[in-house]
């Protein structure tokens, strides 16, 4: 057999395989579900709380010299936490007044 022909056969095996995969994967396996949306209060707060929140959260971290996977879970747990203060300090302060409009 020639190379060329053997370079063939072994792409035409390859490309075998390759379709095959999703066929022959295990059907128990699934992905972990991420938090619901209505549940996670970092997610619906708008970007900027957002981004403060994270930046806190990131110097927090980098005070305690945490990298890695610590470092992510202390991070993600870090923005929960905050985010649910903060919306609890949201919804026991009364919403400002509205004033009336002035005639022009």
């Amino acid at each position: 057999m020639t190379f060329t022909a053997r370079m063939a056969a072994a792409a035409a095996a390859t490309a075998i395989l390759l379709a095959a995969g999703p066929a022959v994967s295990q059907p128990g396996l699934t992905l972990p579900s991420r938090p619901d949306a209505a549940t996670d209060k970092f997610a619906t707060m708008e970007k900027t709380a957002r981004r403060a929140i994270s930046i806190a959260c990131s110097k927090e971290a980098d005070d305690q010299g945490l990298k890695g996977k610590a470092r992510g879970k202390f991070r993600s747990a870090c923005k929960q936490d905050k985010a649910a203060a903060a919306a609890a300090a949201a919804a026991t302060t009364p919403a400002p007044a509205a004033s009336p409009d002035k005639p022009k």
